[in-house]
């Protein structure tokens, strides 16, 4: 059982809360779409973990990643100018480089160049990877940036797309965690799938196996089907943030999907989605154009007031729901326990365990974080996440082992 106090230290990450703390230290994270941050052009606002930053390109291509206040005064550095490598604050021309020097004082008379050593701005690391920025907003030195298999494909085989939701940052990884929703909740799309999916309505209890690893836990998804086979669904959860998903046909090689659920502040996250094919150009196009309406800034169409716009007259005709798409029915149902949802009031099930390892392991990894230790699970040299993928398929029965589906 979750008290309220293990709520507060599992979902707080604004401030000096330990769990934003840990997470900003040992972690790297998607934070905006690469083609939004183009090439001189107007820095792009970026908020994560409660705090704002800005994002820039220069002319070589290079990403700046600063702190959105101004070193001067405090004016937002989102309204300057950006040259060459640079971004000039409007207010009195102060120039910063990519690198978070300051190459330029105008309004200081007294040796402006060697004033401007004195400075000291917070520039932060980033790297690009699946149509992404990523950035690492901790203190010291970086750890080396994640090495999944989609951080290097071209872009014809890997995309990503986001939508901000009102509701924690804990409450988008349990529903990327949890696969015995997938044949209640997405029940009218996966009838009407030809895919494994379909399988999920045979039976929709759903018996839980784990493997325990230093990135976090393979969690096995495991139904019997009426002709005695099983359908396994191994969804891989990575820390802090990351959920790989089963794909939903068995045996071809197909797209795939990551889901990582950011923290913006306590009460707001933004939900990335990246689809990838490591061997073709992905096939998921219309599911991207999908994605493309999401209104990103603005979440959701509808809110607690029209249920998010859900519509009545679709589930009379047959729709489970009374929404058209079947990550629209994650989202609402994500944002609809509160921002902050209050886990000591839950009664959770067997179906849930997934739920509650992932609970544990952060609780686990950040009391230790308190402590002075470093997560087990912190991205390190020695923390390779290239040959991590999620996986699906049909075996001949419950009892075959589901650790025999290749990677």
């Amino acid at each position: 059982m979750i008290t309220k106090e293990d709520n507060e230290l599992l979902c707080r990450v604004t401030g000096d809360a330990p769990m934003g703390r840990m997470l900003r230290q040992h972690y790297w994270l998607p934070a905006v779409l690469s083609v939004r941050v183009r090439k001189g052009e107007a820095p792009v606002k970026v908020k994560l973990f409660g705090r704002k930053f800005i994002a820039f390109r220069g002319k070589d291509g290079s990403v700046g990643f600063l702190d959105e206040a101004c070193p001067h005064r405090g004016a937002s550095l989102a309204l300057g100018r950006v040259d060459d490598c640079s971004v000039t604050c409007l207010f009195h021309g102060w120039r910063i480089s990519t690198s978070g020097e300051v190459l330029d004082v105008p309004n200081e008379p007294n040796n402006p160049k060697e004033f401007a050593k004195t400075i000291k701005v917070k520039s932060y690391p980033t790297c690009e990877g699946a149509g992404l920025v990523w950035v690492w907003i901790g203190e010291g030195t970086a750890p080396p940036p994640p090495d999944f298999e989609w951080m290097n494909l071209p872009p014809d085989q890997a995309y990503a797309a986001g939508i901000e939701l009102k509701a924690n940052w804990l409450q988008g990884v349990e529903a990327t965690i949890d696969s015995s929703h997938v044949a209640l909740l997405h029940q009218s799309w996966t009838a009407n799938s030809a895919t494994d999916f379909a399988a999920t309505r045979q039976n929709t209890a759903v018996s839980y196996q784990f493997d325990k690893k230093d990135y976090g836990f393979r969690a096995a998804a495991l139904r019997a089907t009426p002709d005695g086979a099983c359908l396994a669904r191994v969804t891989e959860f990575i820390m802090p943030y990351y959920g790989l998903i089963a794909p939903i046909y068995s045996g071809a090689q197909q797209d795939r999907t990551a889901i990582i659920a950011v923290p913006i502040d306590d009460e707001n996250l933004i939900q990335w989605y990246i689809f990838y094919n490591s061997e073709k150009p992905t096939d998921s196009w219309r599911r991207i154009q999908r994605c493309n309406q999401w209104p990103m800034a603005g979440g959701l169409p509808g809110d607690e007031t029209n249920n998010w716009g859900q519509n009545r007259q679709i589930m009379d005709a047959g729709n489970s729901t009374g929404f058209h798409e079947i990550v629209i029915e994650d989202f609402v149902v994500m944002v609809s326990m509160g921002p902050i949802v209050d886990r000591s009031a839950e009664y959770l099930c067997s179906a849930d365990q997934a739920i509650v390892r992932v609970r544990r392991q952060l609780l686990d990894e950040v009391r230790g974080f308190i402590n002075g230790k470093t997560p087990k699970s912190a991205q390190s040299e020695t923390m390779s996440y290239k040959d991590i993928r999620a996986v699906g398929g049909r075996l001949p029965s419950m009892s075959d082992d589901w650790r025999q589906i290749p990677r």
